[in-house]
């Protein structure tokens, strides 16, 4: 290893040379600060979007495999986001926007539990919203 500077104890360091100062070396990286997105401009993946990718991809009489050879995805992230056991990026959710021809997305809204009058504890009931 030429031109490598090691630290070595005594015996090894017959086999190279002696520096009399060791160099300093830092290296400094850049920490990349991404703005966090506001609130007013955020979208969210609607609640059942499994469900209208199946639909749009069958009035479109394509198989999962066809669909994800067109939209250049793989089959087993077409059958996740089907599923609902993944949630599409921005990028795919945006190919199946335009290939489908659906909204996926829509503005956050910020929901507020409305406090009631009540005698006694606060249960889980009290705050769940049961669909």
């Amino acid at each position: 290893m030429e031109d490598t500077i090691l630290e070595v104890c005594e015996k090894c360091l017959r086999y190279g040379e002696a520096i009399a100062e060791p160099v300093q070396i830092s290296v400094t990286r850049k920490k990349q600060i991404m703005p966090l997105p506001s609130v007013e401009e955020e979208n969210v993946i609607v609640d059942n979007y499994g469900k209208l990718i199946i639909e749009a991809r069958k009035k479109k009489n394509l198989t999962r495999e066809e669909f994800a050879k067109k939209i250049k995805e793989r089959e087993s992230v077409i059958r996740r986001v089907e599923r609902e056991e993944m949630e599409p990026n921005d990028v795919l959710t945006e190919k199946l926007e335009r290939f489908l021809e659906i909204k996926l997305k829509k503005p956050y809204e910020e929901s507020r539990i409305e406090k009631k009058q009540m005698k006694g504890e606060l249960t889980l009931g009290d705050i769940a919203e049961i669909k």
